[in-house]
């Protein structure tokens, strides 16, 4: 055997072991939030505070607006961003808190923000405005169960929590055999990807959540430098999550009961998701904490770098064994996401494939944010990390 045959096998046992550390993270993050759930179950947390930033969501807002009219606790306030909308979403804003005087109240954006991250700034409005003690954040897009509140609260009850965050599995309510299968794989790519997050912070070594379904103690924003302190990323969730976990004073936990599973709008076609990915990516690959970047760079860079090898597997078999380390991987966090989360038939029936087509695009995300390709949100062009 080639000095090669053993490096390639070597790289792809490293990978393999990582991702059962990843997997044990992940069990050990659903036996940390059940104990969260079963304990201390009279005590109550503070006031909460739903901060919803929007620009130009009059399509979609409305039903976000009825999902928190649903839901089944009135024991929190909301407060709506409108991030210099041009269509219909101010008066939507406007309307809501009309009907729900003393409960909702709107805060108005209308000048450009300086270079940075647009949402970031829209976060940081917005909690100046919220009263609470706890700040639940999600997007004008998303459709959130009906106790969403009160199970991204509960973890709170436990005074050293400083982060939660929950799964976003985009187009999956409602799904059948006739859906696109653009949304099949975009159910399948955020489940997936949650996979990562809820392990990390299992290990505790949190470096991601989805922003549109996280909150956050006040104190611990707070101890973070607040949104407006937080170094530039194109991610602002993972950076607050990195920030938070810096502190060291905080633990961050991932919840994923099916109160906490928020579901948006899929994107509409390849480009608009890849966008989304590419500006994941960027806020991985560069982020600003060196812990961040690492644990993101191992993995993607590992797997890009499989896949380049995968076609001169004809003139060096051993080639092929990074790739299939990178299989096995994700495929045992594929299995362990349908086992633990239980999305539904659609997700079994084509675990295969979208595993096949993943590890393709992820690969070419990776080789695009190598490039620096600009990344633009809502239409705004983001400055390059």
């Amino acid at each position: 055997m080639t000095v090669l045959f053993w490096i390639v096998l070597l790289s792809a046992i490293a990978i393999v072991s990582i991702h059962v550390a990843v997997a044990l993270g992940t069990l050990r993050s659903l036996l940390i939030e059940r104990h969260m759930i079963a304990v201390e179950a009279e005590i109550e947390p503070g006031r909460t505070s739903v901060i919803v930033p929007a620009r130009d969501e009059e399509e979609l807002l409305p039903r976000l607006l009825h999902c928190l009219e649903r839901q089944n606790t009135n024991r929190f306030e909301i407060v709506l961003v409108n991030d210099r909308s041009d269509d219909r979403t101010p008066e939507i804003m406007h309307e809501f808190a009309d009907r729900h005087r003393g409960r909702v109240s709107v805060v108005t954006l209308v000048e450009d923000p300086p270079a940075g991250n647009p949402k970031q700034r829209a976060l940081a409005e917005g909690v100046k405005a919220a009263t609470g003690d706890v700040l639940l954040l999600t997007d004008a897009d998303c459709w959130l169960p009906v106790d969403w509140v009160r199970t991204m609260s509960r973890p709170f009850r436990s005074h050293d929590v400083g982060i939660v965050f929950g799964p976003v599995i985009p187009g999956v309510k409602g799904l059948d055999r006739r859906a696109q299968l653009m949304d099949w794989y975009q159910g399948f790519d955020q489940l997936f990807r949650y996979q990562y997050t809820a392990g990390a912070a299992g290990l505790g070594t949190p470096a991601g959540g989805y922003g549109n379904n996280l909150a956050v103690r006040r104190a611990a924003l707070e101890d973070a430098g607040g949104f407006e302190g937080l170094r530039y990323s194109q991610t602002e969730d993972a950076q607050l999550i990195s920030q938070v976990r810096d502190s060291g004073r905080w633990a961050i936990v991932s919840v994923r009961s099916r109160g906490a599973r928020v579901v948006p709008a899929p994107g509409t076609n390849l480009r608009t998701l890849l966008k989304q990915s590419i500006r994941w990516s960027m806020g991985g690959l560069f982020a600003p904490d060196m812990k961040t970047r690492i644990s993101y760079g191992v993995v993607m860079l590992y797997l890009t770098i499989s896949i380049l090898l995968l076609p001169f597997s004809g003139l060096e078999a051993s080639l092929a064994i990074p790739a299939a380390g990178s299989f096995v991987s994700m495929m045992m966090l594929g299995l362990i996401a349908g086992a633990i989360n239980r999305p539904g038939a659609w997700y079994w029936s084509t675990l295969l494939p979208n595993i096949l087509i993943s590890m393709v695009a992820y690969s070419l995300v990776t080789l695009l944010t190598l490039a620096r390709v600009p990344v633009t949100w809502k239409g705004q062009r983001l400055p390059s990390p």
